[in-house]
């Protein structure tokens, strides 16, 4: 995501909590946080969080709802296991789910949950209450925002283009690491989703469109410079120069120092 892009859904964010005073933040089509406002966690989820069997909690109240609203295409409202309400809403650009805008964090009532500890009772019980008509109202607005035009626009421009952007990455960092690890760090993809689009967009897996780049490559290379063989397929990526000359011939017929002109 372009840090424009960023800069301007945070604008809407701010927005959004100035008149609500509620938490809200965006996440991309993988559920990776783009932004949030005014923070990301309150000190009561920080220190929740803390503990590993909440945090697996809560996470998993945030996979329950990510599932729903793939599953609906619609909002989905919760309490989560510590007493706060919740909603996701789905970002649809031509009936494609590009993201979710969320809110939560939300304290509804007085009491804290009985089975949390005294720390995090104290802390709960900082937490702004919201009354319910005014939580409604937010989700109504919550609603329209996920249906904005321009946040739409700032959010598909991550995943419209995400074939060029894969295709040029890979053309440009031949030599690095292309495995399917790196890729999904890199834009923030599932290893599914990465299957996913290749499979879409170029017809290959990820291996095989990454190979037939590498190999294109160092024909070229071969052809265009006097640069040895062996130093040529360390710069596409292949260092096994055995490896790369069986690949090489497999590709093309030929051996890499005949496709340069050389003898067999």
């Amino acid at each position: 995501m372009k840090e424009y892009d960023l800069s301007k859904m945070r604008e809407l964010l701010h927005d959004f909590y100035n008149l609500t005073g509620i938490k809200i933040c965006i996440y991309d089509s993988a559920e990776n946080e783009l932004c949030y406002y005014p923070e990301k966690l309150s000190p009561f989820c920080r220190l929740l969080r803390e503990e590993s069997e909440a945090d697996e909690k809560c996470r998993a109240c945030d996979r329950r709802a990510f599932a729903e609203c793939k599953r609906t295409h619609r909002r989905a409202v919760y309490t989560c296991h510590a007493g706060l309400l919740e909603c996701f809403s789905p970002i649809l650009y031509h009936e494609k789910i590009i993201g979710y805008i969320v809110i939560g964090q939300i304290r509804t009532e007085n009491e804290a949950p009985a089975a949390l500890g005294e720390a995090l009772r104290e802390l709960y019980g900082k937490l702004p209450t919201i009354e319910m008509d005014k939580i409604s109202s937010a989700i109504r607005i919550l609603d329209a925002c996920a249906g904005y035009e321009y946040l739409k626009t700032l959010v598909s421009d991550y995943d419209e283009r995400i074939d060029a952007r894969l295709s040029a990455y890979i053309e440009e960092n031949l030599a690095g690491d292309l495995s399917v690890s790196a890729l999904c760090r890199k834009f923030r993809l599932s290893r599914s989703e990465l299957y996913s689009l290749f499979r879409e967009y170029f017809s290959s897996s990820v291996a095989d469109f990454v190979k037939a780049r590498r190999l294109q490559k160092a024909r070229l290379l071969l052809q265009q410079t006097h640069l040895p063989v062996a130093k040529i397929a360390a710069l596409c990526g292949i260092p096994d120069y055995n490896y790369f000359s069986k690949q090489f011939k497999r590709a093309f017929g030929v051996s890499p120092s005949a496709a340069r002109g050389g003898a067999e």
